[in-house]
């Protein structure tokens, strides 16, 4: 697979490719999901990768959704515009990254589970970096430098957080979400096939991340 960018490209340039306008959020989760895997994330400062795994929550009906109770002050950002980030802090440690999807007072997001880090066949090659830092949505807020002050902002220059396409356009598998108790049946979790950045028997404990 392509990558765009120089092996030595500076992490606070962006890699070359089209930045996704919040109109391409602007459908069902699940739609926009499988359209995100293989395109690039990038932080300005942290560098990124191509994105490898990600899953769906929907508007209605998933009991697995943070917004299936409704609006609350922990998940209000999920309720905003299409293109915003929703971050929220899972086990009191680790700061995953959503991107709102569907429109404003729906509650619909994709979780960013994994990236193909830059250096491993992705834009923006630094071998330099932590190649294992993208594995599982926990390793891809601590490798971006992710945290809740994000939550709310949209894509671009004010988060410091973009979505690039650089015409790359990779086979894509789908399977059941991993790592939650309700919900679990619904295959809402995407993948690039071929990826190692993509959740796996190996890495797993009980159908939880480690």
């Amino acid at each position: 697979m392509r990558g765009m960018a120089t092996q030595h490209q500076s992490v606070g340039a962006l890699p070359v490719g089209a930045v996704l306008p919040a109109a391409f959020f602007a459908r069902a989760s699940d739609e926009v999901a499988a359209d995100l895997i293989g395109k690039v994330l990038w932080r300005r400062g942290f560098g990124g990768g191509r994105i490898s795994e990600v899953e769906a929550y929907l508007s209605a009906k998933d009991p697995a959704s943070h917004a299936a109770r409704g609006r609350t002050a922990r998940n209000s950002p999920m309720f905003g515009p299409p293109g915003c980030l929703y971050v929220f802090l899972s086990y009191g440690v680790h700061c995953l990254l959503n991107i709102v999807c569907d429109w404003v007072d729906l509650g619909s997001a994709v979780l960013i589970r994994s990236y193909q880090p830059a250096g491993d066949g992705a834009p923006g090659g630094d071998k330099g970096r932590d190649e294992r830092g993208a594995r599982g949505p926990g390793l891809v807020g601590r490798s971006l430098g992710i945290g809740l002050e994000l939550s709310g902002l949209p894509l671009g220059e004010r988060s410091g957080v973009f979505v690039l396409d650089d015409g790359v356009r990779p086979e894509v598998g789908r399977a059941k979400r991993v790592g939650i108790s309700q919900g679990a049946d619904l295959a809402l979790r995407h993948y690039l096939m071929g990826s190692s950045y993509v959740s796996g028997p190996a890495w797993m404990i009980g159908g939880r991340r480690r």
